[in-house]
């Protein structure tokens, strides 16, 4: 990266048959520090080979095991530029391929930052997230209370993980924090105020809670982009769901079920079965890619004149939720 740090791809040790330079690819984004390994990641890779689509997982700075060049490392928003770096990357390698993107929980998150940050030239033709926190303030608020610590706990865990494993680098570069009673943290709210604030040059977190809330940016999303959320999900309440801006932005959907917590969606009783996420994923990636072999949809996302009606072709007017009754939006957030 321009700055002297590193940021990887995974690519699958099996790769679809028949490969063509013009094959689709589809650039999976994880939560934090979220890995290749990840089992919310493993089905996605699996069943896309069997549809004759290439995968590739981004890992963020540190994620994955890996050594920090820098202490830059991950806050979702400093990484659409990493994003950006691999995006162009595979673009300049595969310059006929049509790209597509997955983005899960706060990978998600970036993943809006980026489509906003670029606009027309995303070099993407269609994403969908999974589980995405929109607000972080209720994000945050939701998971302090006392019934949702212990995925406050976990998720705090997996910012300590990238810090503990480059805490040498903090210690050196990082003088004016103390790293070792950063590793004592037990809360987001902790680790974003003792951590990430400081790191990144927030003025508080109050600032940094703000910048990193993506329904600010979805109004400038200029490609289809799918969002599926749960409503009983702790990290991103329902009354969060920014469902009402479908109606400004015919680009964005939301499907949002009444359970399937936080990267959940069960279909049965086996954990290992194909879930919700799933279908609607492969059903997604499958309809665009449709729409671009059949030219209605070109590699930058771009309806093609002619054959996108505001009646079939809108996502906002297909996302099968707009008549639905969502609390208040949170105010001053």
């Amino acid at each position: 990266m321009p700055d002297g740090g590193e940021c990887s791809i995974d690519w699958p040790c099996i790769e679809p048959e028949d490969m063509t330079e013009d094959m689709p690819i589809c650039i999976l984004i994880p939560g934090v520090a979220g890995h290749s390994q990840e089992s919310y990641l493993l089905q996605w890779i699996l069943e896309l080979r069997s549809l004759g689509i290439r995968s590739v997982v981004f890992l963020n700075r540190g994620a994955g095991g890996q050594i920090l060049q820098t202490a830059i490392s991950y806050d979702g928003l400093h990484n659409v530029k990493d994003l950006r770096q691999i995006i162009l990357s595979i673009h300049d390698k595969y310059p006929n391929a049509p790209l597509v993107c997955g983005g899960t929980s706060m990978g998600g998150v970036t993943l809006v930052h980026y489509l906003s940050s670029y606009g027309n030239d995303s070099l993407i033709a269609a994403a969908m997230i999974q589980s995405a926190g929109w607000c972080i303030f209720e994000s945050v608020k939701s998971l302090s209370k006392p019934s949702n610590m212990i995925f406050n706990l976990y998720l705090t865990m997996r910012y300590k993980e990238v810090i503990k494993n480059n805490k040498e680098l903090f210690e050196s570069d990082r003088k004016d924090m103390d790293i070792k009673g950063i590793l004592k943290c037990t809360t987001v709210q902790e680790i974003h105020t003792k951590f990430v604030v400081p790191n990144y040059g927030y003025k508080n977190v109050e600032e940094y809670w703000a910048k990193l809330s993506p329904h600010r940016q979805l109004l400038n999303v200029k490609i289809p982009l799918l969002s599926l959320n749960a409503a009983d999900d702790v990290f991103s309440p329902e009354h969060s769901i920014p469902v009402h801006l479908t109606e400004t932005n015919p680009n964005i959907a939301f499907v949002v079920t009444a359970k399937g917590g936080h990267i959940g969606f069960m279909e049965g009783m086996n954990p290992k079965q194909m879930g919700y996420n799933d279908c609607v994923f492969f059903e997604f990636i499958q309809t665009i890619r449709t729409a671009i072999e059949s030219g209605q949809l070109n590699n930058r996302g771009e309806w093609v004149d002619g054959l996108h009606s505001e009646s079939e072709g809108s996502l906002g007017s297909s996302s099968g939720v707009r008549n639905r009754q969502y609390p208040t939006w949170p105010k001053g957030n």
